[in-house]
């Protein structure tokens, strides 16, 4: 128990420096938003005063912020930062009602998500391998089914952005490395929540159903969606529909499996469970899987050049470094034995 809540502090206080601060502007009527950090720069747009933005940096008198998708720069002398007290259910409710899907803007929904997918861990812990009954297994559902619904609205709402707390030129490279370890943890226990979430609904439902149609159907939906949209693109329909199929399929099975023993109430909420569940884990797994297969990348690369170094270093004599490709510098002569590594100088 106190290793889960130590766990579960880290990962809160990781995640809480994560977030990019927000100013408002103080500028007398607008505020400038300039292409670069120079007042010579030329201007994309302005901010009128008390509008709030978010800053990623300020380095030399200029703030670093997003402008349609890119970086852009304003004066850090017309800014004043926003304390979290600020940040009252009024700001929360303006951040609403101005809400464009896809443009960013619900950074802190991370919070959220981070909190409930804790106390998830806490629920799964507890679960162990007997699934959960009465109270707990409704306490458990609920909270699984919030986080995916956040989780989906973060996600629709952030667009392209989602991941920003893995980008080094947003949160700096060693908080880089922090939240893309937490963020992996938060995938895995999301895995991990979602089958024992779908077990439990089905254990107290009374009944029993068959989950390949629409699990296998993700895997592999997703696996011909990639291939498809790489080669033949035009018919990425074929393969949408092809899912759509898999999971009506899926649907009914859960109908049939339940109604009969649990009734609808639980058999909607068996498919609540398995819809929003499924969309949500997958969703966030392809997020990670994009930086998992970054990560792989690097490695592979830094493993090349280290090996090449290697290779360079054991083709040269280990006392003098003048054998190379077979060639002795120092005696100006060829060394024929493959197995040699030294000259005749230092033998």
């Amino acid at each position: 128990m106190k290793k889960i809540l130590l766990l579960i502090i880290v990962m809160l206080c990781c995640m809480t420096s994560m977030a990019q601060t927000k100013y408002r502007v103080t500028a007398k009527s607008s505020l400038n938003v300039r292409s670069h950090a120079s007042a010579k720069a030329p201007v994309l747009s302005s901010i009128d005063r008390g509008e709030v933005v978010k800053v990623y940096e300020i380095e030399n008198g200029w703030a670093k912020i997003e402008y349609e998708g890119n970086s852009a720069y304003v004066s850090a002398r017309y800014l004043e930062r926003i304390e979290i007290s600020e940040l009252d259910l009024t700001d929360t409710g303006n951040i609403f009602k101005s809400l464009e899907l896809g443009n960013g803007g619900v950074e802190w929904m991370i919070y959220p998500i981070l909190g409930l997918s804790a106390i998830l861990l806490y629920m799964r812990k507890k679960r162990g391998d007997s699934p959960l009954e009465d109270g707990e297994y409704w306490t458990n559902c609920v909270l699984f089914l919030t986080v995916c619904t956040v989780e989906l609205s973060y996600i629709l709402m952030m667009g392209t952005d989602a991941i920003w707390f893995c980008m080094p030129d947003t949160v700096g490279w060693i908080w880089t490395v922090i939240d893309f370890i937490v963020f992996g943890f938060v995938v895995y226990n999301q895995i991990m929540c979602f089958f024992n979430t779908l077990e439990d609904a089905e254990y107290n439902s009374y009944g029993s159903f068959d989950k390949r149609w629409g699990i296998y159907s993700w895997i592999v939906g997703a696996i011909a969606a990639i291939a498809t949209g790489i080669f033949f693109e035009d018919k990425l329909i074929f393969v949408a529909g092809a899912f759509a199929v898999c999971q009506l399929i899926q649907i009914v099975l859960i109908f049939k499996g339940i109604v009969p023993r649990g009734g609808w109430l639980r058999a909607v909420v068996c498919l609540a469970v398995y819809l929003l569940g499924s969309l949500a884990t997958m969703l966030v797994l392809a997020h990670f899987a994009v930086l998992l297969i970054i990560v792989m990348i690097v490695c592979l690369i830094l493993s090349a050049i280290g090996h090449g170094s290697s290779s360079r270093r054991n083709g040269s004599c280990a006392q003098c470094g003048h054998y190379s490709s077979g060639y002795c510098f120092y005696r100006k002569c060829h060394i024929y034995d493959a197995d040699r590594k030294t000259c005749d100088h230092y033998c």
